[in-house]
């Protein structure tokens, strides 16, 4: 299959076609990781889409230098961000365990989640109406499968998971910059 179609389909806007194709792609994408990488299904699954949203912001930004090699530019990112992955969990369990163990006052604890709930309430008061209710839901159902989101607002599989991972990344963002004031 010629996924340089991708390219074209992202440059004209075409959401149908945009949609097969990352169907037909992410399972690819997730097999490599599996197979290639020894990665878990969960990690496979959410690295691929963290690599097709960096892919596509790519595209979208006209940054791909060869359209008809962009199945391997996914591909060396997904083996890359799987790679900083497992480096960052050998850091984690090299750690001294009984530092993390360690416990503060829960009075403190109590106060640093209030302000992390009003600055995460805040900036998701930031997005529009459809994407405040669209988080919303995933906040009240944390385990709803992407299926179900779907259906509930009427769009594709792989637009959900785009628009997750999209709205997450903007909410980080957003949340950085306000705990950081």
């Amino acid at each position: 299959m010629d996924y340089s179609e991708l390219v074209t389909a992202i440059n004209n806007n075409d959401t149908r076609k945009i949609n097969k194709l990352i169907d037909l792609i992410r399972p690819r994408l997730i097999a490599f990781l599996c197979i290639h990488m020894n990665a878990g299904e969960a990690d496979a699954k959410d690295i691929a889409q963290d690599s097709l949203i960096i892919a596509i912001e790519t595209i979208e930004e006209d940054e791909l230098r060869e359209p008809q090699q962009v199945i391997k530019y996914m591909l060396s990112i997904c083996k890359n961000r799987y790679l900083k992955y497992l480096k960052k969990q050998k850091k984690i369990s090299a750690t001294d365990i009984s530092k993390h163990q360690e416990q503060g006052p829960n009075q403190l604890q109590a106060l640093l989640n209030k302000e992390q709930m009003r600055l995460l309430r805040l900036c998701l008061q930031q997005l529009k109406k459809k994407h405040q209710q669209f988080m919303q839901f995933w906040f009240d159902h944390p385990d709803a499968h992407t299926n179900r989101v779907a259906e509930k607002f009427e769009i594709s599989v792989s637009s959900a998971w785009t628009r997750k991972h999209r709205l997450i990344k903007r909410l980080n963002k957003c949340y950085q910059k306000k705990s950081k004031l």
